[in-house]
């Protein structure tokens, strides 16, 4: 399989682009296939940004504290507000000027992402410095247009809680 880049205007909006270098940057990967449908997916220190989807007013560790203690269920509906927030922040702007709907969203389940926060939460208690890389959850999205014209140039557009991103797009083609 070939890879080659594409001539796509990538915004991430109301951000500032990463450096390649700073791995601990949320990324966001595109990849289009058959000219009309882009996978998109978000490595994200899910915690940090569910604190500024759900209270950035706190400080991280008390927002891991206080939701690494909730009762599962009542932290799963925490989590689809979150998520519901995030999907309505994050567009993908097609070269018309459409907006492509993302659907199929795929977030980490409940369960792992309250054990992750349960993780942070105990190291802020225990005193041991947040680890310099934190471990990275996958989000998932598809977008698809009709108009292969469409998806030739398009523009992501993230909620500002993914804070700093690096964007990167591909197009694979089989020989």
């Amino acid at each position: 399989m070939r890879t080659c880049a594409l001539l796509w205007v990538v915004l991430a909006a109301l951000h500032n682009t990463a450096p390649a270098h700073e791995l601990q940057a949320s990324r966001a990967t595109l990849v289009l296939r058959d000219n009309q449908h882009i996978a998109v997916t978000f490595f994200v220190d899910y915690g940090a940004v569910l604190h500024q989807a759900l209270a950035p007013q706190m400080l991280f560790h008390e927002f891991a504290l206080q939701h690494s203690a909730m009762p599962p269920p009542v932290f799963a509906a925490q989590l689809l507000e979150a998520q519901r927030k995030l999907q309505l922040g994050t567009k993908l702007v097609l070269a018309s000027g459409k907006t492509a709907p993302l659907t199929l969203w795929a977030w980490p389940e409940a369960a792992g992402a309250q054990k992750a926060l349960q993780q942070r939460a105990m190291e802020a208690v225990t005193g041991a410095k947040d680890h310099a890389h934190t471990a990275q959850s996958e989000i998932r999205a598809e977008a698809q247009s009709t108009n292969p014209k469409d998806m030739a140039n398009v523009t992501l557009q993230l909620p500002a809680e993914f804070k700093k991103t690096l964007v990167v797009s591909y197009q694979p083609k089989q020989v």
